[in-house]
């Protein structure tokens, strides 16, 4: 993990970019969207590093403990 943002509405999870985090991080996602489907979970791609996109409500995303 190399940098976190956090919103009241948007968690962004910055991780390195290397031969098989993307996949990794699907499996992640996979994983975190069959048990906890109250929130959006999203990777984005389009930056140097790959970024995880946890989207949902003030009441919501301060359930998630990063670290």
């Amino acid at each position: 993990m190399l940098e976190t943002e956090r919103t009241d509405s948007c968690l962004a999870i910055h991780f390195a970019k290397f031969d098989g985090s993307t996949r990794r991080l699907r499996e992640l996602v996979a994983a975190e969207t069959s048990c906890c489907a109250v929130v959006d979970w999203d990777i984005d791609e389009t930056h140097a590093d790959l970024r995880l996109i946890v989207t949902g409500t003030a009441e919501q995303l301060p359930a998630l403990t990063v670290g």
